[in-house]
């Protein structure tokens, strides 16, 4: 059924600025500007400091992300590009037109303002796509100019958009006119880095995994899988269940012997999904990382109550139950997988690191045995940029 609202951006010179809305089981269909004479003589809650010389804005749109674009429901086209011209705002538009276009524009980034925001018209792999590709060359203790500030706005135009639900951005529309009218405030936000036999490095910020939720992953992207939107990830999990045996052993922080999981993840967001809360006691804004992991003694029915609990979830509600080891973890660690690629499937390999899709056996140095440890460090400093994410001010 479709849904149709208003809702209201900003006021400037007497007039009233709002997007008409059309949405379908949370699918956009269409936005329009509507443009109206204020009705009261209050004062303009455009935020002035948008037009400050010493800011630049850029916009990022992954046009394939979610359900991809159309003419009607294209957000940055039918809003942000007429509203800041509307206000005066300049603004540099970014269209992604390839798979590696994130990377390329990441890679050569470079601003003379001493604040970038960047707005964010993706999902979570986007945003992951481009810190791992910026500069990251830290700026010095001895280096007395002052790192460039980038500020992050995460639009939620994906498929799960793990990260800005849990940093409290439900709505595109509402949070675009949250930054207009000055109502979000920049925060410092954790980033971990996973390393590999290989010296392969992902630098990530929402969820390492192993078992159950990177066999999802890796299944989703099949091309049987593209444009079907969440529905998409109840249909492979039925597959997995039914055909995957599920059971990895991992040598984990504080265990002397391996545990066998079937569901294992390293998570930093109490959200995946819209509803889908399987962390409650994360904060992303903490460095710190939750151990999630459902052990393989749970049969098929009872593992599947563990990982639909995530829609039941409250923060901060206990989960820590015989079978499920849930765990705070505040420095760096190793783990090691249990077994070789001589004696499991190549599904008990797969990895899913904040959307990157990735197996071990191909994480090994060439000639050499399997090694089977990834390290995970809590990065202190990253980049050449002063990085922080615009969040709704208190």
């Amino acid at each position: 059924m479709t849904q149709r609202s208003s809702i209201p951006l900003v006021t400037l010179n007497d007039k009233q600025y709002s997007v008409q809305v059309e949405a379908e089981d949370d699918h956009y269909l269409s936005f329009s500007l509507d443009i109206e004479r204020a009705q009261d003589s209050g004062p303009p809650t455009f935020c002035k400091d948008l037009l400050c010389s010493d800011t630049e804005i850029i916009v990022l749109d992954s046009i394939k992300s979610g359900i991809g674009r159309t003419l009607q429901s294209d957000f940055c086209a039918n809003i942000i590009e007429p509203i800041f011209k509307e206000l005066q705002v300049p603004t540099r538009i970014y269209r992604t037109k390839s798979s590696d276009s994130v990377g390329q524009f990441a890679s050569t980034f470079k601003t003379t303002a001493s604040t970038a925001i960047f707005i964010f018209l993706s999902g979570d792999t986007t945003i992951s796509e481009f810190l791992n590709c910026l500069d990251q060359t830290p700026t010095t203790a001895n280096n007395s100019q002052k790192s460039p500030a980038l500020w992050f706005l995460p639009l939620p135009f994906g498929t799960a958009n793990a990260w800005a639900t849990s940093l409290g951005i439900k709505s595109p529309v509402a949070a675009f006119g949250q930054l207009l009218q000055n109502e979000l405030s920049p925060q410092s936000f954790p980033l971990y880095k996973a390393s590999f036999p290989n010296a392969n490095e992902v630098v990530f910020f929402i969820i390492f995994s192993i078992g159950f939720h990177a066999n999802l992953l890796h299944l989703c992207k099949e091309e049987r899988f593209h444009n079907i939107g969440v529905e998409k990830f109840r249909i492979a999990a039925q597959e997995i269940l039914q055909t995957y045996q599920l059971d990895y052993p991992l040598h984990i922080p504080s265990e002397s012997s391996p545990l066998h999981f079937a569901y294992f993840t390293l998570i930093n967001t109490p959200f995946l999904e819209k509803t889908y809360m399987p962390s409650p006691s994360s904060d992303p804004l903490k460095s710190q990382l939750h151990l999630l992991g459902y052990l393989t003694s749970f049969d098929k029915t009872d593992l599947v109550e563990k990982i639909m609990r995530g829609y039941r979830n409250k923060a901060q509600d206990d989960i820590s139950r015989d079978g499920v080891i849930y765990r705070p973890l505040e420095d760096d660690f190793d783990i090691f997988f249990g077994q070789t690629p001589d004696t499991a499937p190549s599904t008990g390999f797969e990895i899913c690191c904040d959307g990157h899709l990735l197996n071990m056996p191909d994480l090994q140095p060439e000639g050499k045995e399997f090694d089977g440890k990834v390290n995970i460090k809590f990065l202190k400093q990253y980049s050449a940029f002063d990085l922080k994410v615009l969040v709704p001010k208190i």
